[in-house]
């Protein structure tokens, strides 16, 4: 098949480099030239079981170094990133120094991995899009960047693209078009595909920085017990009442932050500001963040984006197909966008091993995914101002992603492969249950983690909501062995498939 992918993310990218080395005839197409910035950058575990994946069905070595902070580091050491050991959340009140006691509550860590060699990772995007983008040339795909295409026709059941690449027409016929260019993007602007509403709306506003100070420091009225891992090396979320902070810290001492506010009033009030003035008011109503940041230099001018959210009626149709972020972007909340975005790199590769037929079953299953991410953004945000409620609710994200990991490293797959079981639960009845009852309840005033505990029982593999952890979760095999039984297997099958927990080979 002739197949253009228009857009040179790491998505499109490996996308490209995959489809040729099946024997298609893929073009990759962008509007800007590597290395650039983007946004985007904190993998979890589920991204890292997509990565092996490929790496192994098509040997892609470079990826399945990328799917572990330890191999990253070795085998791709030019690459930037960050060593991400897990979920890091404080919770803040406007005008008042952050503060926390020995009972641990304002405050909460979720492991992710039990080591530093089998971590997860930050992406310094401008790297590693570079480095994939590279890679689908060296595989045989054209790759046409600084081009801007203008028109896309249907012909007798193919497309016809039309655009200029460097002061030259160009015209392309292809079978298939693959839209991998992110909120707003090519097909977007040219096929007649509806916008659906979203909720809730945010604003970013973001930027990477040099020399910011140590948290625990410039927070040296608040105990922080010992926690899982140092709390730094994480997604640090800082949980404020219009909405919560980022920052993602990269081995060589940039930070990644954002404010992503929520509340209307305070979205409003953003508006007619410049990012430097957003991002300095923000700072400014909560003095630890202040503090933390005053020592701090942009390492690039700060963005705004005035909504984050987006989302059209339809992923795919007759001849054409959407990778997640250009159908759909929810909040960067939870990490999700990596691994939703590899696990639709998976799908698509599996159908194209074959042709073009089953791109209906691929745009279902985002639309469901897309449905099951918002349901639980938006209980998410609605908790933000009240921390305990916040705590308690998001540790349904986490079961259900450590359930959907530990299922994928210790189950054989279905007949059809992994990538077609629906992200974070989203085709699995007892977790769409468990996410409707947990929405309810938090809805419900003395709504507590005993109730979650009880909730998420049937998914949970980690110990999460057991008041024995003061909200401080390790990544604990006795545990996962201990609940063999959620799994369907037995205290001796998971301890004889340990290794492949840690990443396989």
């Amino acid at each position: 098949m002739r197949i253009a992918i228009v857009g040179s993310g790491f998505a499109g990218s490996i996308l490209a480099r995959i489809l040729q080395i099946q024997g298609h005839r893929v073009l990759l197409l962008d509007r800007h030239r590597h290395p650039r910035f983007a946004l985007g950058e904190s993998s979890t575990p589920l991204a890292a079981l997509c990565l092996e994946r490929l790496a192994e069905r098509y040997g892609l070595e470079d990826l399945h170094a990328l799917a572990a902070w330890g191999r990253w580091r070795e085998r791709l050491p030019h690459l930037r990133r960050g060593l991400k050991r897990g979920f890091t959340f404080y919770g803040h009140s406007p005008g008042r120094p952050y503060s926390n006691g020995a009972s641990n509550e304002r405050r909460l860590l979720v492991a992710a991995s039990p080591s530093d060699a089998i971590a997860d990772t930050h992406w310094l995007r401008e790297d590693v899009d570079h480095h994939l983008v590279l890679e689908a040339g060296r595989a045989g795909a054209e790759v046409l960047e600084e081009g801007e295409l203008s028109s896309v026709e249907s012909a007798q059941g193919a497309w016809r693209l039309a655009g200029r690449h460097k002061g030259r027409d160009v015209r392309f016929n292809v079978d298939l078009i693959v839209d991998a260019s992110g909120p707003g993007g090519f097909l977007a602007r040219h096929l007649p595909i509806e916008r659906v509403e979203t909720e809730p709306h945010t604003t970013l506003i973001f930027g990477h920085f040099e020399g910011i100070a140590d948290f625990a420091e410039v927070a040296g009225g608040a105990v922080l017990p010992e926690g899982p891992y140092p709390d730094e090396q994480a997604a640090v979320h800082h949980i404020l009442e219009e909405g919560w902070m980022y920052v993602l810290p990269f081995d060589h001492g940039t930070v990644s932050a954002g404010f992503v506010i929520a509340e209307g009033r305070a979205r409003a009030a953003l508006a007619s500001h410049t990012p430097d003035q957003a991002w300095e008011q923000l700072l400014a109503r909560y003095p630890t963040l202040r503090d933390q940041f005053a020592p701090a230099r942009p390492a690039r001018p700060i963005g705004k984006i005035p909504r984050l959210q987006h989302r059209l009626a339809q992923a795919a149709g007759d001849g054409w197909a959407l990778l997640p972020h250009a159908y759909c972007f929810l909040s960067p909340l939870f990490s999700t966008g990596i691994a939703w975005s590899l696990l639709a790199v998976e799908r698509l590769a599996f159908l194209l091993e074959r042709g073009p037929q089953g791109l209906q079953r691929y745009g279902d299953l985002l639309s469901l995914e897309a449905d099951h991410i918002q349901k639980l953004v938006a209980g998410a945000y609605a908790t933000m101002g009240d921390f305990d409620r916040f705590a308690a609710g998001s540790l349904l994200y986490f079961a259900a992603a450590s359930f959907a990991e530990a299922s994928q490293r210790l189950l054989p797959g279905p007949a059809d492969g992994w990538a077609w079981s629906g992200f974070l639960g989203s085709t699995d009845p007892v977790v769409r249950k468990m996410l409707d009852r947990v929405l309810a309840g938090l809805q419900e005033p003395g709504f507590e983690e005993e109730e979650i505990r009880q909730i998420i029982a049937p998914r949970n593999l980690a110990g999460l909501a057991d008041p024995a952890r003061n909200r401080l979760y390790p990544v604990d095999l006795e545990l996962l062995i201990a609940g063999a039984g959620l799994l369907g297997l037995t205290a001796e099958e998971i301890r004889r498939e340990i290794p492949q927990l840690r990443g396989g080979r």
